[in-house]
């Protein structure tokens, strides 16, 4: 938004609750011309919006992994950020990591996913796939999915949750099953939103650098509406790890 107003343009978002909806929305888009170009955040990993939009050269810039090779996108490191959090929990809490992710048909889940197996498999483990739970990404889906893990009787050390919001309600649930944190199980989660200074211990978290995604994510569509950005151009940002009581 500030770097749109810094340009002279105004920016609305849309919300959407499924890929068909953002079918549709996409659809209007294009026929109807009523913006000069979209910003597309964590898109599924299957390519027919982009397909759509990039047929009728619509400027276009996806937030997250493109799964188009000619789209325009803006990212992290999915990869790396879930490897490098979950080779710190084996560090700091060795044993089994519980990692709680989002929606299976993402691309950024996917990624974390994989930097998750890559740390557990660099630290001499085999993963165990009842320790990756695609969920939907909420604190209330998260409360649930751990004490569905505890009631099972599958044994973790430590949570990472691919956000600071599924971290804290999986702090809950730990806790009403009477485990301490970090002490009985450690916790990071990802985004570094500011509820994680104020959670009790505080959240470690993954530093994304979101104000530095949208903003760079904005410069590149702009460049697109003029004409300036070239076919498959990605931009990374780069992550950091907020190290906090919790891990």
């Amino acid at each position: 938004h500030d770097t749109a107003r810094e340009r002279g343009y105004s920016f609305a978002l849309s919300i959407l609750d499924d890929e068909a909806e953002a079918q549709s929305v996409a659809e209007r888009l294009v026929r109807e011309r009523w913006t000069d170009g979209i910003i597309l955040m964590n898109p599924a990993a299957g390519p027919a919006i982009l397909e759509q939009l990039t047929e009728n050269a619509f400027p276009v810039v996806v937030l997250g992994r493109a799964p188009v090779a000619s789209a325009l996108s803006v990212d992290n490191d999915n990869v790396r950020a879930a490897r490098d959090a979950t080779a710190h929990l084996l560090r700091s809490a060795p044993g089994p990591v519980l990692l709680l992710n989002g929606p299976e048909h993402q691309t950024f889940t996917l990624d974390r996913a994989e930097g998750y197996r890559r740390a557990v498999c660099e630290a001499g483990a085999d993963p165990d796939p009842r320790l990756v739970r695609f969920i939907a990404g909420d604190a209330d889906a998260a409360h649930r999915e751990v004490l569905r893990a505890l009631d099972d009787g599958i044994r973790f050390r430590s949570v990472l949750a691919v956000s600071d919001g599924m971290a804290v309600g999986a702090m809950r649930a730990l806790r009403e099953h009477g485990r301490g944190i970090p002490d009985d199980v450690a916790g990071v989660g990802i985004n570094n939103d500011d509820l994680a200074e104020y959670t009790d211990p505080r959240l470690s978290s993954v530093e994304l650098n979101a104000f530095e995604l949208g903003s760079r994510a904005t410069e590149l569509l702009l460049a697109a509406v003029r004409g300036e950005a070239g076919s498959g151009q990605r931009c990374i940002v780069p992550h950091t790890l907020a190290l906090r009581e919790s891990a």
